[in-house]
C-alpha cells in the first residue's frame, strides 16, 4: 500500500518484508529514501497506512508519521 503527496513530491509506501515485519517506506523527490521498521508486536499494514495517508498532506510529512503512530504507542527505528 502506498501513497504519494499531491504534489508528488513526497512517497509513502507500507509493507511487509519477508521475514514478516511491517515497514514504512519513504521517499522524497526519488532522491531521499529511507526505510523504518515498525517496532511494535502484531501491529497491521492498514493501522500503519491510515497513519500514512493522513500524514502525507501534512508539510512536515515524516514528523507527521511518527506522531500519527507514536500516538497509538508504535515506534519506527530505521531500518539497516
Amino acid at each position: 500500500m502506498f501513497t504519494y503527496s499531491d504534489n508528488g513530491q513526497h512517497f509513502l509506501g507500507c509493507r511487509v518484508n519477508k521475514f514478516g515485519k511491517v515497514q514504512v517506506v519513504y521517499d522524497c523527490d526519488g532522491t531521499q529514501r529511507k526505510v523504518y521498521d515498525v517496532e511494535a508486536p502484531n501491529v497491521t499494514s492498514k493501522v500503519v497506512f491510515d497513519a500514512i495517508k493522513d500524514a502525507v498532506k501534512q508539510r512536515r510529512v515524516m514528523p507527521a508519521v511518527f506522531a500519527a503512530l507514536s500516538s497509538k504507542n508504535i515506534h519506527l527505528r530505521e531500518s539497516l
